[in-house]
Order: structure tokens, then sequence, then C-alpha cells
């Protein structure tokens, strides 16, 4: 319960205030491909274990968000475990609005970044990229194609997120919760497969190199709904 205060700062204007959020025909691009073990467990935090070695690598176009501004979106997924419960832990993801990235920090606990971003759709082909501070760390070009096979998809939800914020006078952490956040009202308006160039690069502040695909295993571009709500927190003081 808020009591009547806004969820954030400031009071008199605050950032975001509007939770469920609801996205509206969001047009995305997924590559599910295999990385290297020793990749993906540096890049896990502790409290995850990691399941396979097939990850995600996604950029979405949300342009009908009821809650949030349009923005765009994209970052890596990691197919995980905490404590038993199997889900996906988003290790990076990138946005190019302000109040996207700490609504996401501040509620799911999400590691946005802000970035610049293109997503371009000509008849078969989308392109994806994200660049921050001069870098492109991510670049996904997507080949519809009606021959290609269907794929094995990890199981990638739900989410499972670290949310962790330090006490204003250094002394430890206000909060150090793993939570798990199930979106819901999935709706699939359009899902076609196709084939994709993925190039990750990394830089010292997103140290994605080590995530680089080895093998891509399958790749698909979707239009689609789904409704984000609050989380359940797990675990307090991780």
């Amino acid at each position: 319960m808020f009591y009547g205060r806004s969820m954030t700062m400031p009071d008199a204007s605050p950032l975001y205030d509007q939770i469920p959020i609801n996205y509206k025909g969001y047009r995305q691009i997924n590559v599910f491909y295999k990385a290297d073990p020793e990749g993906i467990r540096k890049s896990l935090p502790p409290a995850f274990t990691p399941v396979g070695n097939v990850i995600q690598a996604f950029c979405m176009n949300n342009i009908e968000v009821d809650g949030l501004d349009p923005y765009m979106e994209g970052g890596l997924v990691i197919p995980c475990s905490f404590e038993g419960l199997n889900g996906a832990h988003v290790v990076y993801e990138y946005v190019t609005s302000d109040d996207s990235l700490t609504a996401g920090r501040e509620i799911w606990g999400y590691p946005k970044k802000l970035v610049s971003m293109t997503f371009e759709e000509n008849e078969n082909v989308i392109s994806s990229t994200i660049t921050r501070r001069g870098t492109t760390l991510i670049s996904i070009d997507f080949q519809k194609d009606k021959q290609v096979n269907d794929f094995e998809r990890p199981n990638m939800q739900p989410r499972l997120q670290l949310k962790r914020f330090v006490r204003a006078d250094g002394q430890g952490y206000d909060m150090d919760y793993v939570v798990m956040n199930q979106l819901s009202g999935a709706k699939l308006h359009e899902r076609v497969l196709g084939k994709a160039n993925l190039v990750i690069n990394g830089s010292d502040k997103d140290p994605i190199g080590c995530l680089k695909p080895i093998e891509i295993v399958g790749a698909e571009f979707v239009v689609a709904d789904f409704v984000l709500g609050f989380a359940k927190v797990l675990k307090e003081k991780y």
C-alpha cells in the first residue's frame, strides 16, 4: 500500500506511477545460441546456478506501453536456477528511456542501463543495434525464412533477479533481495522463424564479450502482448 504517496520521486511529478504495465504489440527479435559455459558462470551472480549453455539475446521495440513512454530495449538472458526453482536471469539489459530504466531497477531488480538503439524493419529483414559509450554491444540481423525448422527453447520464465540498493550512509544495503517476476497476460499475435547473424562486443563497462555466440540454435521474430506486474521476494538479505 502506498497510502496516497507516489511510487517514486519526486512526489510532484513521479518518473513512473502505474503498475501493472501493459505492453501491447511489442516487436522482438530473439536469438537463442550456445555460449561458453565459463563465460555463463562468470556472468551470473553467485546466487544463481546456470542451466545448460543455451542463452538468449534479444532486441525489442515497445511501441505501445500503458504506464511508460514507448522505448526500445535489449539484452542477454541466461537460464538458471535458485534453490531448486528454475527460471532465467536477465544478466544484461539496455533501454532507451529513463522511466523504463528506473522502474526496472527500483521495482524488479532488472540491471538496466541507458543506451542508443536502432530497430529497423523491412519486408523480410529486421535489424537492431545496441550502442553504449561508443561501443556497439549487440547487433542482430534477422532474415525471415519459412523453410527454417522450429527449435527447442530453453525455459525462460520466471525471471529471477537480484534487487540491491546501498544504504545512504554506505553501511551495507537497504535491501539485497532475490526476487521472482512472472509475466502474465501473454498474447501472441505473430511468430516468424528465420536465420540470424548475432554480433556481441564487450567493453570495460559492459563485459559481455565472454558471452559471444558459439553456435546459433534458433531465431524468431514475434509480435505479442504481456503484462508486467509486481514481483515476489524469494529471499531477503542474500
